[in-house]
């Protein structure tokens, strides 16, 4: 009897790994890279049901947003697809969030994405093992950037995309907008706003911290002082009123508005906004801040 339990038991782990094999191959693995076009076959079905190509989608340039529901980290970058598809629309950008599986739905709705943007592959193509992962596209399909987990080198590629379209008073105004969403934040009347770009990862952003939070008090009563941080950086408990910067956002947006280059951007940066949101002082220097403020 042994020795045909053997033969059978080989025989159904060789069925097994046919029949995996075989339901791997209806899911196309593309892992696509700069320089590819995105195939036809891989199809963009929207929540109402309709399908889709790439190409359908007429613009100069598409960007890519390739994520997996059931990932944490994808969903944790919908505010931060949110706040690009608002803060970085221009006639030559389009905007497609591919999800490998199914598209949540209430989930695109809290982070205020709107619906049409969307578009599911039904786990029938994967674009990227890795994800979030994100591809800037040309009319042709044609990709000429492909991300990996950080959007930020993307995201300054769109900022150069907008042209010299001043994007900071939208950037300001929504700055504003979250954190007097909040219920702490009560407004001066001045009007006028110091945006503080921090980061816990440079030396002289803690000395700029201590200074800031010995001062935050008196400075609070001659103006409306907001902290911005980028995601991956850490609260401090100064931060009354706290906006989140996801990828870097906000910082290369102001950034560019005061003609600095990549190469020399750095924490801190201080923004002095009025109410129509545009740039009125800018400093790197907080006991300069302080002083100016004080002064007021």
């Amino acid at each position: 009897m042994k020795k045909y339990v053997i033969p059978a038991a080989l025989a159904i782990v060789v069925l097994i790994v046919i029949l995996t094999a075989s339901c791997s191959d209806r899911r196309k693995n593309l892992e696509l890279l700069s320089g590819d076009v995105i195939p036809s076959k891989a199809k963009l079905i929207r929540v109402s049901g309709e399908s889709h190509n790439i190409s359908d989608v007429k613009s100069k340039y598409k960007v890519i947003f390739y994520l997996d529901s059931t990932n944490e980290d994808c969903m944790k970058r919908l505010d931060c697809i949110s706040k690009t598809i608002n803060l970085l629309s221009c006639k030559d950008v389009s905007y497609l969030i591919v999800w490998e599986d199914k598209i949540p739905v209430e989930e695109i709705k809290k982070a205020g994405i709107d619906e049409d943007y969307n578009y599911s592959l039904k786990s029938k193509v994967i674009l990227s093992e890795s994800k979030p992962n994100a591809f800037l596209v040309d009319e042709n399909s044609k990709i000429a950037m492909v991300t990996g987990y950080s959007y930020i080198s993307l995201i300054n590629e769109i900022i150069n995309l907008n042209g010299k379209t001043d994007l900071s008073a939208k950037a300001g105004k929504m700055i504003v907008n979250n954190v007097s969403k909040s219920g702490d934040f009560s407004g001066n009347s001045n009007e006028k706003t110091l945006l503080m770009f921090m980061s816990s990862g440079c030396k002289s952003c803690r000395v700029s911290e201590d200074i800031i939070s010995k001062n935050m008090d008196s400075m609070s009563k001659k103006i409306n002082l907001i902290t911005v941080r980028s995601d991956f950086d850490t609260r401090q408990s100064y931060d009354k009123n706290f906006e989140i910067d996801p990828q870097q956002i906000y910082f290369n947006i102001f950034c560019q508005e005061q003609d600095i280059q990549a190469s020399d951007r750095k924490y801190p940066m201080f923004l002095i906004i009025n109410k129509e949101y545009s740039v009125e002082k800018f400093f790197t220097d907080a006991n300069e801040v302080v002083k100016y403020i004080l002064g007021l």
